[in-house]
């Protein structure tokens, strides 16, 4: 046996329903030489081992010991070549090693090769090392620890074994029921501790921990948690977890823990709420940070932040916690200039993204920056009534934010004021739906009226606004007065705009007549839905610059019109590519004749680039076109009408080409002739002069 693993470098073993040990008698090889207890038995060549799916497997080798971890010490001693282990699916193992009155030289260390070490499916594993002995090297050269689905494990390693894993870069821990906190700070440790309260892991670059329904914190205890190089941090699954390292030791921690639980379950409120990065935490290169579906979360950050921890972060993710009412201290702004993404989801308490505190007379005079937001996302909150909470005197600034999205925000009566709003320059996406108090997107301040400076949103090329019931307009002063009001006035200008949607609103028109020539001119989709109120999607003062660039229109559920365009605006229509009406209970003609022209008059309408008309649920409907027609549709492949029972005639065509390959190009007139067969679907016939 000892020629055997003095040559194997890799074993791989899975799916062997039976085997419990690799090697079934350690006591004595085939050469009758002891291995386990044969101190000049070198090194073996070992380097990957490799376990999956073996129901029965207990151990390694069989010891005299009755060891109930996988290795007991001599063979760990015996493994320094060892630099990956992989064991899944093995139900019966209780431990992994057994460090247990191991001794070493000092030199020599355990495992001191091992770069990699992942432990999945193990459901009676009860922990990795049973003791890790004092002043021993143990895993030094460990490179990346990964442990899932091991539903006994309490906590991953002691903090004696954590101080040795210099060269750790990565620690990947998912749904371990059990695991109460990851490093376990012994009693014996507990006075070392004292005098040197620093933990650091020097290159850990990852840490995820996740769908661990019992862990309460990261560490007990006086150590202070240092991760110099840090980038991404994932905390996701931990409803019990309040804080990232406690302050306070663990017997201390579950006696408060106890008597704070009131008869519905929530925290005395005489208790201030635990911080979950306090001042033992350094994390000075942090860049990603996601935490979610953490219902005992209260407060992130201090009011103060220590050292240079999260100066470098640049993306937040923050969802489905339940109980926190904000994200940023107020005065932590000044630490948050590499922000570039945040997203908030699911906080049915949060109530603004920055906490109110007091400020210095210096900061309440001047703008508060953050000079490298580009994306903000704040979905599902309830009770989200500002992004910052002050009493009107601060002001925020986004210079560099390219998009926003915001939706189900009910509380928010507007997104920005007026001071943030001019500060916009650089935003090219705005996307607010499902908001039910929104008043305005941005709020304009009282008093003002018409001295307020025309807001230009230089870049922004897709603007987004659905399903808000009590949207006044773009701009709103919280107070508006009576009356009705456009969605978008002449203090707005929108120069680069391709892409407008509009659904749920309540106004009567769009557009007063005072926009600004600069605006919407090159806007090339145009989407309005439910609009109930609407009188007049394209009026006259805009159909000019509308136009002559939308490639796509499509308007839906606007009981009042009874047309979409006159007959002179059909001439602009040269770019138009996709056509969609529908559920216009009142319309009656798409293009409608102007009053001035002379009812004999043949009117010639040429859409040469559209592609698809689809005309739907629009029971009035008689024609394309009101009066005498000729019209040209060269380009056009997809003609589909549905619900529409009152046409009578839907395209007059002089020249056009076929609708399909099988169809003449004679000068056809397409009539609606029959109306029949299959629900919800009206059934054309071409008609030819030439077929009678």
């Amino acid at each position: 046996m000892k020629r055997i693993m003095s040559q194997l470098e890799e074993i791989e073993i899975s799916r062997c329903h039976l085997m419990q040990q690799i090697v079934a008698n350690a006591r004595a090889d085939e050469d009758g030489d002891e291995i386990d207890d044969d101190t000049k038995v070198k090194s073996c060549n070992l380097r990957r081992l490799s376990l999956q799916n073996l129901p029965k497997m207990t151990s390694f080798c069989k010891t005299q010991d009755h060891s109930v971890d996988f290795f007991d010490g001599q063979q760990i001693i015996k493994l320094q070549n060892l630099e990956a282990i992989t064991i899944e699916g093995c139900q019966l193992i209780r431990g992994i090693f057994d460090l247990e009155g191991l001794t070493t030289n000092g030199e020599v260390g355990i495992l001191p090769r091992l770069r990699e070490l992942t432990l999945s499916d193990l459901p009676s594993l009860g922990h990795i090392s049973n003791k890790n002995p004092q002043r021993t090297l143990c895993f030094q050269s460990l490179r990346t620890l990964k442990v899932q689905n091991c539903e006994n494990l309490r906590f991953l390693f002691s903090s004696s074994m954590a101080k040795a894993l210099g060269q750790i870069k990565e620690i990947e821990i998912a749904r371990c029921k059990l695991m109460e906190e990851i490093i376990d700070v012994q009693e014996e440790e507990l006075e070392e501790a004292a005098n040197t309260d620093i933990l650091e892991f020097p290159l850990l670059t990852s840490l995820s921990l996740k769908e661990l329904p019992n862990l309460r914190t990261f560490s007990y205890g006086k150590y202070r948690i240092q991760c110099p190089s840090l980038r991404r941090l994932t905390i996701s699954g931990c409803p019990k977890m309040t804080t990232f390292s406690s302050f306070e030791e663990k017997q201390q921690w579950m006696t408060a823990d106890l008597g704070s639980q009131q008869v519905f379950g929530h925290i005395n409120s005489s208790l201030s709420s635990p911080i979950f990065f306090n001042e033992k935490v350094h994390f000075p290169s942090l860049e990603e940070l996601e935490l979610s579906s953490m219902c005992e979360l209260k407060r992130i950050w201090p009011d103060q932040l220590h050292g240079q921890s999260f100066c470098k972060l640049a993306s937040l993710t923050v969802g489905l916690c339940e109980n926190l009412s904000h994200v940023f201290p107020l005065n932590s702004i000044d630490r948050l200039q590499n922000l570039n993404e945040i997203e908030v989801v699911g906080c049915p308490s949060l109530e603004a993204l920055f906490e109110p505190v007091s400020l210095s007379s210096e900061k309440r005079q001047k703008t508060l920056v953050l000079s490298a937001l580009k994306k903000l996302k704040l979905l599902n909150l309830p009770r989200l009534r500002d992004i910052l909470k002050s009493d009107g005197k601060v002001t925020m600034a986004f210079p560099c934010l390219m998009e926003v999205n915001v939706r189900h925000c009910h509380s928010l009566p507007y997104l920005f004021s007026s001071a943030t709003a001019i500060t916009l320059d650089k935003l090219a996406v705005l996307d607010v739906s499902c908001c039910n108090d929104l008043r305005g997107v941005i709020a304009m301040e009282e008093g003002k009226g018409n001295t307020i400076e025309t807001l230009k949103f230089r870049h922004l090329s897709t603007l987004k606004l659905g399903d808000l019931e009590k949207l006044i307009s773009f701009r709103s002063a919280s107070c508006a007065s009576g009356g009705l009001h456009p969605l978008f006035d002449e203090k707005l200008a929108f120069p680069k705009l391709e892409e407008l949607h509009i659904k749920g609103v309540q106004q009567e028109e769009l557009w007063n007549d005072k926009i600004l020539v600069a605006s919407f001119c090159c806007l090339k989709i145009l989407e309005v839905k439910q609009r109930p109120n609407l009188i007049n999607v394209i009026p006259s003062f805009m159909w000019k610059r509308l136009l002559h660039c939308v490639e796509s229109l499509i308007v839906e559920k606007c009981s009042r019109l009874r047309y979409l365009i006159i007959m002179s605006m059909a001439e602009s229509l040269g770019q138009l590519q996709y056509l969609d009406l529908g559920g216009c209970g009142e319309m009656e003609y798409i293009v409608a004749r102007e009053e001035e022209k002379p009812e004999e008059a043949a009117n010639r309408i040429v859409i040469p680039q559209l592609v698809t008309l689809y005309l739907h649920d629009m029971p009035k409907l008689k024609s394309f076109c009101q009066g005498k027609h000729i019209s040209e549709w060269p380009s056009l492949k997809e003609f589909t009408i549905e619900d529409c029972k009152a046409v009578e005639v839907i395209l007059g065509d002089a020249s056009c080409r076929k609708l399909e390959d099988n169809v003449s190009t004679q000068q056809p007139l397409s009539l609606i002739e029959k109306v029949c067969t299959r629900p919800c679907l009206m059934t054309y016939l071409v008609y030819y002069p030439w077929m009678v």
